[in-house]
């Protein structure tokens, strides 16, 4: 018997871990939900962490990760990181976006693919692309909600 430090699942403590296991290569409807800048371990640049939230299908709610070198010693690491950055601003409708935070709570539509664990590393996923929401097909599995398709006034639901 080992006596708690604090109750578990009590109204004031009732996070769970989320599962992270990888899901199946394919098109997802998703948004970022947050943003975080962090140091490289070896601490010798940045990279922008970005998580994305599946928005439908089976996998709805699953959490997909993106990891932008941003500030790296390694120039072609950048050049991609930037690249990358750039297309997820062009599938948000975002110019000249100064802070990640703007990118947040825009759904967009991610290219997934699985890829398999070998002998050090589990399965995971890596996002291959980024497009504008409906510009895309869907793969068989995932719908798109009806409060997320373009209104007929062409203006967007997150648009101002």
């Amino acid at each position: 018997m080992a006596k708690l430090a604090k109750p578990a699942n009590t109204p004031d403590n009732k996070d769970q871990i989320g599962d992270f296991s990888p899901v199946p290569s394919g098109k997802y409807p998703a948004q970022m939900v947050k943003s975080e800048y962090k140091p490289t371990k070896a601490k010798t640049g940045h990279f922008l962490e970005c998580q994305f939230i599946i928005l439908d299908g089976e996998f709805r709610g699953k959490t997909l990760f993106e990891r932008l070198n941003l500030d790296n010693p390694n120039p072609v690491a950048v050049e991609i990181a930037n690249k990358t950055l750039n297309t997820i601003c062009h599938a948000c409708g975002k110019i000249g976006v100064e802070d990640s935070e703007e990118l947040h709570g825009i759904p967009v539509l991610l290219t997934v693919i699985k890829v398999e664990a070998t002998e050090t590393q589990p399965a995971n996923n890596d996002i291959k692309f980024y497009e504008p929401l409906g510009s895309g097909n869907v793969e068989g599995s995932v719908n798109i909600p009806p409060n997320l398709t373009p209104p007929p006034a062409n203006k967007l639901p997150w648009e101002k």
